[in-house]
């Protein structure tokens, strides 16, 4: 059987608002997906030391994971299974301008002595574009690492290659992007409250707005691409549940959609194995996303990798 890493990005709506019983739930419901990196938003409650730090280190025990918060409000957090990662480096992510800042690591895997990947979870601003736009382009800076490793002909230098950036992105795909099929993204007019619309959208000229796919086109240009949409075009593939929608159509949202997110390095995709939405309903007003890629095939993309110009 192949050896698999299944990353899980979950926006578990304000870590369940204290309210133990839902968190415990949710956690338990996390484990049973056996995730290797889970990509967390909205961890408020989680502190590096004091209760807060209890309650982190009991979700590490229940996920029988280890695990980083992000700087400042400490509102994402990153895990990995440590039989298959070795951290090699806590990024430095406090950067100006983010609200919620991400969590992003270096990670090794177990047993290789250059298999270095990039994971990240991430939470884009809930009512800015603008913002969306400059935090999109922050998280390029994770696919831009270089780094030196003795090759059998000497030293090589290359890019690491980003394996997850699990994020709530508060934002659409771009309209020529949409899996043939997918549900289209909320029209203005669908998103009833006024306060959402100015959220979800930015003027392109007087009164002309349009719906906000920045982060998605941004994230792209850099080669970072949607693990959801390449598998749902796979053959033989999971198809349309793959892109489901993962969050419910509402009064002020506007129709169900799709703003919850795997991206990794366009090279890896040849490893993604599955995708799928797992519901969280009665849990958090977002579903959870994963994928699931072939561990023996990114360790041989990584090792065919081309190396950069001296």
């Amino acid at each position: 059987m192949p050896r698999q890493i299944t990353v899980v990005s979950c926006n578990f709506e304000l870590n369940g608002n204290g309210n133990y019983d839902i968190w415990l739930a949710t956690h338990q419901r996390l484990a049973k997906l056996r995730p290797t990196i889970l990509c967390r938003q909205e961890t408020f409650g989680y502190t590096p030391t004091g209760r807060g730090a209890t309650l982190f280190a009991e979700s590490k025990r229940i996920l029988r994971l280890a695990g980083e918060l992000g700087p400042k409000r400490h509102a994402t957090a990153l895990y990995y299974d440590p039989e298959v990662f070795e951290q090699l480096t806590l990024w430095d992510t406090e950067w100006p301008g983010w609200l919620l800042h991400p969590t992003a690591m270096t990670l090794r895997v177990r047993g290789t002595d250059d298999i270095d990947v990039v994971a990240a979870s991430a939470h884009l601003s809930y009512n800015s574009p603008t913002k969306r736009r400059g935090e999109a382009e922050d998280l390029t800076r994770l696919a831009d690492r270089v780094e030196t490793y003795q090759g059998p002909h000497g030293v090589i230098k290359r890019k690491l290659p980003v394996l997850a950036i699990g994020m709530d992105r508060n934002s659409y795909v771009s309209p020529d992007r949409l899996v043939p099929g997918e549900l289209p993204i909320p029209t203005l007019d669908e998103i009833k409250d006024p306060q959402h619309r100015a959220h979800r959208s930015y003027e392109i000229a007087p009164g002309q707005r349009v719906m906000d796919s920045e982060p998605d086109r941004i994230l792209l240009t850099a080669h970072l691409e949607d693990t959801a949409r390449y598998a749902a075009l796979k053959p033989n593939g999971p198809g349309l549940a793959a892109v489901a929608p993962t969050v419910p159509a509402s009064d002020t949202h506007g129709p169900a959609h799709r703003v919850d997110h795997i991206h990794a390095t366009n090279f890896l995709l040849p490893a993604v194995v599955h995708t799928e939405v797992i519901e969280m309903k009665g849990k958090s007003d977002h579903d959870t996303v994963v994928t699931v890629f072939d561990l023996d095939v990114v360790i041989e993309i990584c090792r065919n990798q081309t190396p950069l110009a001296a």
